[in-house]
């Protein structure tokens, strides 16, 4: 299987490691791609160039380069946005062939507004959903969601590897109580992160004064 992490990852932290490392492990993926968004339609506009964003990645790639099949798909950071989801998948279905099992790993906040994305439910027919658990989003879903959810739904991650799509596997991954918005917060008021980042990118960040306010533009 392969395995594609979508997000806009500003900053990539350990949350998004530990995530991608468990839902790797549960699917048996072979590859897992991390794939950057310029700009989601849904969210604020990135605090980081994507030149810098692309840096950051990869050192998150050389600092966890034991950990077998991670790639970079640039396919989307680097386009005009908005980027869709949609287009990336069918890209990557179209590229592997109708028959590779291939799945969108994404956090429970994510599934919350799935029904805003483009073309939402054409979503399983060219990949599995792998949804990640994460603190705080355990809440109810529309009702039409969770309808549509429950006729594709499965327990069992290994059955992913059954068919090339179609299904939405609710993974319970290891909870990290940090998200990018938290870290964007700190780095902006100076507050200790070294727990949340990889040194190399928290130096990066420091050397190109990433996430400061006017007011705060020194390191920490």
């Amino acid at each position: 299987m392969i395995l594609i992490f979508g997000g806009s990852f500003d900053p990539v932290h350990r949350g998004h490691v530990e995530t991608a490392r468990a839902a790797q492990r549960a699917v048996a993926a072979t590859r897992l791609v991390w794939l950057p968004t310029s700009r989601s339609p849904l969210k604020d506009r990135s605090r980081s160039t994507p030149a810098q964003r692309e840096a950051m990645l990869r050192l998150m790639l050389a600092a966890n380069a034991g950990d077998a099949g991670w790639s970079l798909d640039l396919g989307e950071l680097h386009a005009p946005p908005p980027a869709y989801t949609i287009d990336s998948l069918r890209r990557w279905r179209a590229e592997v062939g109708p028959q590779q099992p291939l799945g969108f790993l994404m956090g429970r906040d994510s599934l919350q507004g799935l029904m805003q994305w483009r073309h939402w439910q054409a979503l399983t027919d060219v990949a599995h959903l792998v949804i990640a658990s994460r603190p705080g989003h355990a809440v109810a879903l529309p009702e039409s969601l969770q309808n549509w959810l429950e006729n594709r739904q499965i327990s069992r991650p290994e059955l992913l590897q059954s068919r090339p799509f179609g299904h939405v596997l609710l993974l319970d991954t290891p909870p990290w109580p940090v998200s990018s918005t938290d870290l964007r917060s700190a780095l902006t008021d100076q507050r200790p992160t070294r727990d949340w980042l990889e040194p190399a990118i928290r130096d990066y960040i420091d050397q190109h004064g990433l996430y400061r306010s006017p007011e705060n533009p020194a390191a920490s």
